[in-house]
């Protein structure tokens, strides 16, 4: 029998059915190719590949196929199109019928045709490298859409010694938000310092590749106006402390208790943080353990307010953890609430051993796990309508409208502060506003029962009149520069000093700005560096000034350990007389006093230039010019130890120290604030260092 009717045989031995799938195939090869575009968007979402990156892949594509293309032409001369469109292992199994096929290495070659050679070959596998590269493309981005987030709570120590080796070990991630308020020793019963983390303990998680997120200094309720006004300082606080680890400034945030407030979640954008999560409420209630909580869906939850899915309750199995990984689908992204494994706190304690199985069945089933971090990429650019966000507050149970102190202070005296605001400090009444937590309207409706008008001017001072010093009201920051070393400032330790050649310029001092002992920082009247009093978790609410009706301002506030200090603002002619004392009620001798008192020049537009140029440094005496003609702010204090200024803020400082301090006795200083013009500063201050004096000359 000639060869060729030997092929003949062979091509009718086979059923013509194969014919078919060899058609198929071939034309589900050319489809995937063609069918790339539909694989560019959700592979460049999902894996964060640029459109250079999956242009590439598309290239070499079209090289293979175009090369392939040519070899199978060579083929299909050679051999006719049967053998270039059968399956390939049709064709082993019919060499292996006739006898003719050994299991060697040449098999592959063997089955294609004994005649093609290696060229041949690498083309035909070029060409089936992109049709499992499709598929397996496919699979990935099924998997990928599948999304779970794993968040851990309070900074337990367990995070650390054993969730996160196991995350590393599973190649997940996750975000651990981190709080201070267990870190020390306090009144919780359940609590040890040592069952919590240290800040190189989160520095380590760092360094391991997972996200590291903000949970508040003190762990408050943020749902409470009061403890909502103090976001700011109490994200802060942590976030000085990551930075001395080498943490970076986190972005993310996890609402305490899961409670929040509209005021809340707006002051958590203007700090700017991109994410937060919260609890399952309003959905579900807090503690019910029968229902699933809602999955994240980008495009409808705003990004401060993202749903926990699952929050592990005591008795949670297996079971209710994957109830809750089922819901994660496109779209749809599920967020897991963890605490310590385990915890000191018994109704957030997940077991190590049930832990372990929750992350295996995540690893087994194939479900991205990722940080809260990572659910960025696939916000819209214009923030959602979340109805959430019109809810005044998530509370359980519902809290207590309890106001900012200095917000129920200004209430409590309307009258007073409306004056201060608008008539002196000519406050907007955006301003007003924010200071007092009133309408617009009712704030114009009580300022015109008073008569108060914002554009008239205060009063010019008559001759010899003593210089006007009254309350500063705070809600405007006292500076121009520097805010992050001033956050949450104060309002009871400021005061307005005006000046003599404007009444409506003003300096603020701020008597005092800080007060140092051997214990440490014991006193920042705002928040900046931890004070003794961060440390333990005690927050010093603001104390306004006692004012007498022949215009003395005086301050009084005791500490937590039965230290009291306070100071003074006596008007006089051309200045300000100022006092500053310390009373030791505690049982052991205070050394080690120091203090820092500002002046501040954001009110005073001639004084105000961001520069130490126009200021002198000279003993117990800080001075600045205006940038007309020969006027001066002056300030001095006895027993000066530093005077100089920060041309940031912009402000002076004349910083006394005070002597030590035996127990029950009380230790003052003296200075004044006043204002010169002519042309003779050197004698000005001259003279007042022959009152003054310094303890350390400072240039």
């Amino acid at each position: 029998m000639t060869a060729t009717a030997q092929a003949g045989e062979d091509e009718a031995s086979i059923r013509r059915w194969w014919r078919v799938v060899g058609g198929l195939s071939m034309n589900l090869a050319l489809g995937s190719l063609y069918g790339w575009s539909v694989l560019v968007a959700p592979l460049e979402k999902v894996f964060g590949w640029k459109r250079t990156d999956t242009s590439r892949v598309f290239t070499w594509a079209v090289v293979a196929f175009a090369i392939s293309f040519i070899l199978a032409g060579r083929i299909q001369d050679k051999f006719g199109p049967f053998w270039v469109s059968s399956p390939v292992w049709q064709r082993y199994k019919y060499l292996r019928k006739r006898g003719s096929m050994k299991l060697n290495s040449r098999i592959i070659p063997e089955i294609i045709g004994r005649n093609i050679n290696r060229r041949h070959f690498l083309a035909w596998t070029a060409s089936a490298a992109i049709v499992g590269a499709t598929l397996r493309t496919s699979s990935a981005e099924s998997n990928a859409d599948r999304i779970v987030v794993l968040t851990f709570d309070d900074a337990v120590k367990t995070q650390r010694t054993l969730v996160g080796p196991l995350l590393k070990e599973l190649g997940f991630g996750a975000s651990f938000f981190v709080c201070h308020r267990w870190m020390v020793l306090g009144s919780d019963p359940y609590v040890d310092p040592k069952q919590y983390m240290t800040w190189q303990d989160i520095a380590e998680l760092h360094q391991m590749g997972f996200e590291i997120g903000n949970h508040s200094w003190t762990h408050p309720t943020f749902s409470v106006p009061k403890d909502a006004a103090r976001l700011p300082a109490e994200l802060a606080l942590v976030e000085r402390e990551l930075h001395k680890v080498g943490v970076p400034r986190p972005t993310s945030f996890a609402w305490c208790g899961d409670h929040f407030s509209t005021e809340a979640v707006q002051n958590l954008g203007d700090l700017g943080y991109k994410l937060a999560r919260r609890g399952t409420e309003p959905e579900v209630p807090f503690g019910d353990t029968t229902e699933t909580g809602p999955t994240y869906d980008p495009k409808k939850q705003h990004p401060l307010l993202i749903p926990t899915t699952g929050n592990d309750y005591p008795g949670w199995t297996l079971e209710n953890f994957r109830k809750v990984a089922e819901c994660a689908r496109p779209g749809q992204i599920v967020v897991y609430q963890f605490h310590g494994v385990p915890d000191p706190h018994p109704w957030v304690n997940c077991p190590p051993e049930r832990f372990r199985e929750y992350m295996e069945y995540l690893k087994k089933e194939g479900y991205r796990v990722v940080a809260l971090r990572d659910v960025e990429q696939y916000m819209p650019k214009t923030i959602p309508n979340d109805p959430v966000l019109k809810i005044p507050y998530i509370g359980s149970p519902t809290p207590k409208m309890v106001l900012p102190t200095e917000m129920e202070a200004t209430r409590a005296d309307l009258g007073y502060w409306l004056k201060d605001m608008i008539h002196y400090h000519h406050y907007s009444w955006e301003e007003v506003e924010k200071v007092t937590g009133l309408t617009k309207v009712a704030l114009k409706s009580r300022a015109q029962a008073m008569g108060l008008d914002a554009s008239s001017p205060a009063e010019p001072y008559k001759n010899e009149e003593a210089i006007r010093a009254i309350p500063y009201p705070g809600g405007r920051h006292p500076r121009i520069g520097f805010l992050e070393g001033a956050i949450c400032p104060m309002r009871g330790t400021k005061a307005s000093v005006f000046l003599p050649w404007d009444p409506a310029s003003y300096v603020v001092i701020d008597l005092p700005e800080a007060v140092f002992t051997n214990l440490g920082l014991t006193f920042l009247a705002h928040t900046d560096v931890s004070t003794i009093w961060d440390d333990q978790n005690i927050w010093l609410d603001n104390i306004d000034w006692n004012r007498t009706p022949a215009g003395t301002l005086s301050s009084n506030r005791v500490l937590p350990n039965k230290i009291a200090f306070g100071g003074s603002v006596q008007q006089s002619a051309g200045g300000v007389d100022l006092e500053l004392w310390l009373r030791n009620d505690t049982s052991e001798t205070l050394t080690g006093l120091r203090s820092q008192i500002c002046v501040m020049f954001k009110g005073a537009p001639d004084f105000n230039s961001q520069t130490n140029d126009n200021k002198i440094f000279k003993g117990s005496v800080s001075a600045v010019k205006s940038v007309k003609r020969g006027r001066w702010i002056l300030v001095a204090w006895d027993r000066c130890d530093r005077a100089w200024g920060n041309a940031l803020v912009p402000c002076m400082h004349a910083d006394p120290v005070l002597a030590d301090c035996l127990p029950g006795q009380t230790v003052r200083v003296l200075g004044r604030l006043w204002f010169y013009e002519g042309s003779d500063i050197d004698g000005e201050i001259g003279r007042a260092q022959q009152t003054f004096t310094a303890l350390t000359v400072t240039g």
